[in-house]
């Protein structure tokens, strides 16, 4: 083979430096023309595991919202703490969140950082959902971050009603030096403010004598939420009527909301959290609707161990038997076996 000559090599480093600034051109084209959306992002904690983030961000290209200044969370697992509406109306989805927060009851401070799963977000979004009332196509508007003992943070997608999981993390325990903390967030670490938190958490939930006997909610609970079962809701109706529509609210704060007009939603086995709480409604056959059911105040204890009679991937019905009637029954049943649910309180109007 002959050597190449000195205009041969120039020419093809020329070729390539051309291909390269196509190439770049094109990355800068599709990432200009990345789709912008409105959203916000807020803090969640269990009621009886209260946090306050003092340090933290979620954060997109060109744009970040500070997870500091909610104050104390403590609405509920999967609950939003405020929300905020400043900043831009649309933005690059964010692909980055970093949070920092003090635990109340185990007097303990957590820090993390880590890439968010931006492709699935996306994905998400796009997607979005039909609006149960307007049936006109929507999509979300807040990412949900949620704080629980041991660290666990869980990242949801909410709107209108409909929340997902589309990530979670585990953040590390760390010390705090006090002298590199916001003054707006130092008094978080005193211990007068932590009295008065401890004080008004063991006034409503007593606290410190459920601790001492082993009653209190296990750190470790919120990450068996997370646990799910391959099932479905199925309403036994009169054959006069027809179910329209439901909510799902399952423990890992996930809530699903279908209507009639998405039937294969309705009726299909998804691999869903734990019930905690459920709301149907039903028409007949004029096309009006009759009446509606909610089902709530479960035992989450005796939830969690109907359902780990089953195996993730069997196929079970949560069966929904009586309606109409003074009384409503409802089952777990999958396989050979079902399991009674009987505590909970069912409401028709």
């Amino acid at each position: 083979m002959g050597s190449e000559t000195t205009g041969s090599i120039f020419r093809r480093l020329k070729m390539l430096s051309i291909l390269a600034m196509s190439m770049a051109i094109m990355a800068c084209q599709n990432f200009s023309a990345e789709q912008k959306y409105d959203w916000s992002a807020t803090l969640s904690a269990p009621e009886e595991y209260p946090v306050q983030a003092y340090a933290g961000a979620i954060i997109a290209e060109g744009y970040q919202q500070s997870l500091a200044g909610f104050g104390d969370a403590d609405d509920g697992w999967g609950n939003a703490s405020g929300y905020v509406v400043m900043g831009p109306d649309t933005k690059n989805l964010p692909d980055r969140l970093q949070v920092s927060w003090h635990s109340f009851v185990d007097q303990k401070n957590y820090e993390g950082a880590w890439e968010l799963p931006k492709d699935a977000i996306a994905q998400l979004f796009a997607e979005g959902f039909i609006d149960h009332t307007t049936k006109k196509k929507r999509t979300y508007t807040t990412f949900v971050i949620g704080l629980a003992p041991n660290g666990l943070v869980v990242v949801w997608l909410s709107g209108d009603g409909n929340q997902v999981e589309v990530a979670h993390f585990k953040a590390q325990e760390t010390l705090v030096d006090i002298d590199y903390i916001s003054d707006d967030s130092r008094p978080v670490f005193s211990k007068k403010y932590n009295d008065v938190v401890l004080s008004q958490l063991n006034d409503e939930f007593n606290t410190f004598e459920r601790i001492r006997l082993g009653e209190y909610p296990s750190p470790d609970l919120y990450e068996q939420f997370r646990q799910r079962y391959l099932w479905r809701p199925v309403v036994a109706l009169p054959e006069e009527y027809q179910l329209d529509s439901f909510v799902l609210h399952t423990y890992n704060g996930e809530v699903e909301i279908t209507s009639s007009d998405n039937q294969d939603r309705l009726f299909d086995y998804q691999h869903r959290g734990l019930l905690k709480g459920f709301f149907f409604s039903w028409r007949n056959a004029d096309n009006v609707n009759v009446a509606t059911c909610w089902l709530e105040d479960f035992d989450q204890a005796e939830v969690m161990r109907a359902y780990a009679n089953f195996s993730s991937a069997d196929k079970v019905d949560l069966i929904v038997m009586g309606v109409g009637s003074p009384t409503i029954s409802l089952a777990l049943r999958g396989g050979d076996k079902e399991i009674e649910i009987n505590t909970f309180k069912a409401t028709i109007e």
